[in-house]
């Protein structure tokens, strides 16, 4: 979806850094106010602002300074369902799963202490077992291995969970406010691109223009009282 082009210019001759011209700002690019807040933010590496919309920022030192920059398209929304639900179930399974073999093992374990202190204390030498000892070692070193996968399985599950809520929170939680519920959530993640044309100040002082492109996204409830506001998550050379 291709929109108009529009100027902003950020930041005045001599106040590179800090000062904000607001006379070319205009209504038919909603997305300009926050891009122009996130420019505005990272030129004075502003972390606390930063932290209420962006998920990222434009280091002056590294990226340099954004003095204007021109919207040059704005693509359509994309939308995926809210995971957070299943995420948590397939967390909550994982545990159990792991906390029932837990137990289990423990049995196991405490079932077959003595040989268990032999097969330890012949592996710690490097020596071979034979008979009853010998089946205890196989056994144990099965227990082991599925201890090892069920840890893993709750592992991933929990990085599922973590790696999916961040932007979803960010979107809708308030700064100073509690963390939102995302399991009590019913909705879905929308994401868009906004491209636009840059004016940037390196460090070293010199200008260019750069094309880049900066992902927004946001959580849409079934509450339409309760929708998230729009978060960058990145942005990258187009």
């Amino acid at each position: 979806m291709f929109r108009p082009k529009m100027t902003v210019y950020l930041l005045a001759p001599l106040m590179f850094a800090a000062a904000v011209v607001t006379g070319a700002c205009g209504a038919s690019h909603p997305e300009q106010g926050l891009l122009q807040q996130f420019f505005r933010a990272s030129s004075m590496r502003d972390d606390a602002t930063l932290a209420n919309f962006a998920a990222v920022s434009f280091d002056p030192k590294t990226d340099g300074t954004v003095a204007a920059f021109t919207i040059t398209n704005v693509s359509d929304v994309k939308t995926e369902p809210m995971q957070f639900k299943t995420l948590q179930k397939a967390l909550d399974d994982a545990q159990a799963a792991d906390k029932d073999f837990s137990e289990k093992k423990k049995a196991y374990q405490d079932s077959h202490a003595d040989a268990l202190k032999r097969v330890v204390a012949a592996e710690s030498a490097n020596k071979k077992l034979s008979g009853a000892d010998a089946t205890v070692q196989t056994e144990w070193t099965k227990w082991r291995e599925d201890s090892n996968a069920s840890v893993k399985n709750v592992s991933n599950a929990l990085a599922a969970m973590q790696n999916a809520s961040p932007i979803a929170e960010m979107s809708l939680g308030n700064p100073n406010g509690p963390t939102p519920d995302l399991t009590a959530v019913e909705g879905q993640m929308e994401s868009k691109d906004v491209t636009i044309d840059a004016t940037v100040k390196a460090a070293d002082g010199s200008t260019s223009h750069k094309n880049l492109v900066v992902t927004m996204q946001r959580a849409v409830t079934k509450n339409p009282d309760k929708n998230g506001k729009w978060i960058l998550t990145a942005i990258r050379p187009a």
